[in-house]
């Protein structure tokens, strides 16, 4: 409690060298086992554990609290599957030994390890029982942390109202206990369901504040952390700052890398334990078969010359052979490393380690006032050689271009692999070694044969100098990244140094290209529109604020077409004056990219209508698709649209034709919180309106039907939205402009006369 860890640590590893009961000694390995966790020592914590499960006790109940101890100590090393293994082991002692304080306790990790394999209606059975048993013993942090639990089993499957409930319940139950950690947890649940519901926003900034400053200094924890950037930026972005809800993204974006680090840094202990042992395991065998050969070595001396010689040989193959595993020991721990630290593919170095070592050459080579460049570097088309000759030769080129890289550079530059086709060189030098040694790689480079096949590329550099203006490693990659994204403007197979003039180039041919930037940018973007974007004249965007915030970053110069839409206007209007933005610099004859939200042409009247006129113009116009909300809600709610069949409409549309469904089939009501909107500047849900579209449906489909509003996460740190309710319940819930609204089939299919068919007759 005061601090000083190691001497407890000391204290337990003494106490556990006297004859102490089986429940105290399992007492001391969970108390160090808490010491090592609460001081982030998970290289020792795993020690621990493994003293301890390898000295397990008779005792049911102590047996079952270890147990416990060591399934939730798996949980935070990101092995689940195991968790879940010695969950179930300390369930089962805890049962047997009959003590229901155990058994309280037991039922815990178990519930998490369920939650953390998403099998969130097993870890709601868990804390429900967790809350049953721990009330009978009168463990109220334990029954706060069982209500918790419940309520985000619940929010985790989009049922946000019945989880709000459970939430406040165990914000009573955890300030009843004066438990702190249960407080917060519980505010933080509450706030994710308020957000969700659209419900008090300012007790829902209030709780986010709570939170964060618990979670920044009380008690540190950067995945909590990430959750509170990610609903704070929901928040802000509801209140139309959308620099603002950009920026706690951002933040929740850095939290969520620390906390994987954070994650890495556990399973590699838990690894490093386990390889440790292994070895240890060997080297106890070795000296147990050296000690053999030393009692024969003694027993020889008794016997016949030759049997102390094969002593002695049996002697020096036992020390060969421990040479050969401290060795071979010695070089896998090197081998583990190196992966660690390199690229798999090109053997380069990748872009976690390249920063690492980059931030210290840069530093020195500041230090010692000598310039330092980055050197940006891709493969022009790519995803064309990927197209064309298939991704083996992809990984050929860019496996090759490695060994050309590592050639090209000398020991004052490091070379790394960032991703795709994309590598960075940090090098001591100024801007004039470095294109010496992008000659020395042009040089180098050549066709590449794979699979019988003669492959030929180009590659394109942006190169930037420390004294460009980059205070920083970060900056001065960004800059070097700038850099290359004007070599490829300026057409590729070329280096272009920052601040370098551009050379004039002949006007391009007139164009329009329409892109699809899918529902998550990150994840979704191709390189082929990510191409387009960077080598267009003017770039216009539709788009959510997250994805034209990243667009922004890579071309300042974008358009929003948001700007076009007001309150009250007709969305008609607006779509007419956008359509006029984008002709206007296609009439100037200059290339035009446009990029929309998902699949460009599902769903929108702009992108074809533009097409349509630019085409008429002779002006060539094409366009790329993305990936559709609807092709995330078939992956996010499992649904195979191949088994039913789909009707896919917008909802309005439905309500103003003559549209018959069959409830047989997969049905997709699109934009359903503009259900009867003629004017078509309304932009939140009507009851009225949401009660006439049930009244429609209820001619196929009985009230109690269940249904799912359904909402694809925009951000990959988002979970999508599949809230299921009744269809009668449609006119109280909540919605978003985006929510749809998705009705599984009520009714089997009915095969129809297979001989009718084979005969072919129709009447």
């Amino acid at each position: 409690i005061s601090g000083q860890q190691q001497k407890a640590l000391d204290g337990l590893n003494a106490l556990l060298e006297r004859e102490l009961s089986p429940k105290l000694r399992t007492r001391i390995y969970s108390t160090a086992i808490a010491i090592t966790g609460n001081v982030e020592d998970w290289t020792e914590a795993f020690k621990w554990l493994r003293r301890g499960m390898a000295d397990l006790p008779d005792d049911k109940a102590s047996t079952a609290r270890l147990l416990a101890t060591a399934a939730y100590l798996h949980i935070l090393a990101g092995s689940t599957d195991r968790a879940r293994e010695l969950g179930h082991q300390a369930l089962t002692m805890a049962e047997e030994s009959g003590d229901m304080a155990v058994l309280c306790r037991a039922l815990s990790p178990l519930a998490l390890g369920e939650a953390m394999a998403e099998r969130y209606a097993e870890a709601e059975a868990y804390r429900r029982r967790q809350v049953e048993v721990c009330q009978s013993v009168g463990d109220d942090v334990y029954v706060a942390n069982g209500l918790f639990g419940i309520g985000s089993a619940a929010q985790a499957r989009g049922r946000n109202e019945e989880a709000l409930a459970w939430g406040e319940r165990a914000l009573a139950q955890a300030r009843k206990a004066d438990f702190v950690d249960g407080i917060h947890a519980a505010e933080l649940l509450i706030a994710h369901c308020l957000i969700g519901l659209g419900r008090q926003p300012e007790r829902a900034e209030g709780l986010l504040a709570s939170s964060l400053r618990y979670y920044s200094t009380d008690h540190p924890s950067a995945s909590s952390l990430s959750e509170v950037g990610v609903l704070w930026s929901q928040l802000t972005d509801r209140r139309g700052d959308t620099a603002g809800a950009l920026i706690h993204l951002q933040e929740a974006m850095a939290q969520t890398k620390e906390a994987e680090r954070n994650a890495r840094a556990r399973q590699l202990a838990f690894l490093q334990v386990q390889f440790d042992t292994q070895v240890k395991e060997q080297e106890i065998s070795l000296l147990k078969a050296e000690k053999d050969l030393a009692e024969v070595r003694a027993d020889s001396n008794r016997k016949t010359q030759w049997l102390l010689l094969l002593g002695v040989g049996g002697l020096a193959i036992a020390a060969a052979l421990l040479i050969i595993l401290l060795r071979r020991s010695f070089r896998d721990r090197q081998k583990f490393r190196w992966r660690a630290e390199h690229d798999s593919l090109t053997q380069l170095y990748n872009h976690q380690q390249m920063l690492k070592v980059g931030e210290s050459t840069m530093a020195r080579a500041l230090q010692h006032k000598c310039p330092f460049t980055a050197v940006a570097i891709d493969i022009d088309l790519f995803k064309e050689v990927n197209d064309s000759y298939g991704h083996e030769a992809g990984d050929e080129v860019l496996r090759q271009l490695g060994i050309w890289i590592a050639m090209a550079i000398d020991d004052n530059a490091i070379a790394a692999r960032r991703g795709g086709d994309e590598f960075m060189i940090l090098m001591e030098g100024d801007v004039i070694q470095a294109e010496a040694m992008l000659q020395k790689l042009r040089a180098l480079i050549g066709p590449v044969q794979s699979l019988g096949q003669s492959i030929a590329f180009t590659i394109s550099a942006g190169v930037c100098q420390t004294e460009d203006g980059a205070g920083t490693l970060t900056q001065l990659m960004h800059n070097a990244d700038q850099a290359l994204y004007r070599a490829k403007r300026q057409g590729r197979n070329r280096s272009v140094m920052l601040h370098e003039d551009e050379p004039h180039v002949p006007r391009p041919t007139t164009r329009l290209v329409i892109v699809g930037c899918g529902i998550q940018f990150a994840r979704h973007v191709s390189e082929r529109t990510l191409s387009e974007i960077r080598q267009a004249e003017v770039v216009f965007c539709l788009a959510d604020s997250f994805a034209l915030g990243m667009v922004r970053e890579m071309r300042p110069d974008v358009i929003d077409l948001s700007g076009h839409y007001a309150n009250g206007k007709d969305r008609r209007q607006t779509y007419r004056d956008m359509e006029a933005a984008l002709m206007q610099p296609l009439l100037d004859g200059k290339q035009v990219c446009a990029v929309f939200y998902g699949h460009p042409g599902v769903f929108a009247d702009v992108p074809h209508k533009v097409m349509r006129q630019a085409r008429a113009m002779g002006i060539d116009a094409r366009m790329e698709p993305g990936i559709s909300a609807e092709a995330c809600l078939y992956a996010d709610l499992g649904i195979d649209p191949g088994q039913r069949g789909v009707q896919s409409m917008e909802a309005t549309h439905f309500m103003v034709y003559d549209r018959q469904l069959d409830p047989a089939s997969l049905v997709l009501l699109w934009q359903v919180t503009l259900t009867g909107d003629l004017s078509c500047t309304r932009t939140e849900a009507d009851p009225a309106a949401l009660r006439a579209l049930v009244d429609r449906l209820l001619t196929w489909y009985p009230p109690e039907h269940e249904v799912i509003l359904y909402e694809a996460a925009n951000v990959p740190i988002q979970n999508p939205r599949g809230d299921r309710v009744r269809l009668c319940d449609l006119p109280h819930a909540h919605y978003r402009e985006y929510t749809t609204l998705v009705i599984p089939p009520l009714v089997e299919l009915q095969a129809v006369d297979l001989q009718f068919v084979r005969l072919g007759k129709r009447d």
